[in-house]
């Protein structure tokens, strides 16, 4: 297998502990509860070589502690860190969910079909996340975002219909 034919899913960011395991940060697209790894390759001098799996402990969303097969102590691990974990392409199981942050460059329209505008932003807060919108006046807007305001989303037509709560638009033209 060429490289080409390897996607990178992490990173080995630091050891933990004495006997060979290390903490891995995944890449954003890399979603561990939906891989069956058993067994992950790190390049050395431009060539994937295969590591077997021996533990996994989850920490969160974007880090796990690892533990590879005939990695034995914090030697050998220590001389692991800041290398890239890849897997080949066809072991990648594709995650089709949309996210918030995917719906970015959508035309955003009302629940009464009115044209609000284009989303251009998303961010996430402590309990709240908004899109910040350009307006078909020309205002950024920002309009929060709850599953229960989101009536529909269409991929094809880039499109999102959203119930917007009353008067939160008047309040961004005034």
């Amino acid at each position: 297998m060429s490289s080409n034919q390897f996607v990178e899913i992490g990173t080995i960011q630091r050891t933990h502990g004495v006997i060979g395991e290390f903490q891995v940060v995944w890449n954003d697209d890399f979603y561990l509860e939906e891989q069956k790894l058993e067994s992950v390759f790190i390049e050395f001098d431009e060539i994937p070589v295969p590591f077997f799996i021996v533990s996994i402990r989850s920490k969160g969303d974007d880090k796990a502690l690892v533990k590879l097969e005939d990695v034995e102590d914090i030697n050998v691990a220590n001389e692991l860190v800041g290398r890239k974990l890849l897997l080949p392409t066809d072991q990648i199981v594709p995650n089709d969910d949309l996210l918030l942050s995917d719906l970015i460059g959508y035309t955003m329209l009302s629940n009464h079909n009115q044209l609000v505008g284009k989303i251009i932003d998303y961010q996430e807060f402590h309990s709240n996340s908004v899109f910040t919108i350009i307006h078909q006046s020309g205002a950024e807007v920002m309009i929060p975002v709850a599953d229960e305001l989101i009536v529909e989303v269409d991929t094809e037509l880039k499109t999102i219909v959203m119930i917007i709560p009353e008067g939160l638009i008047d309040l961004y033209l005034e």
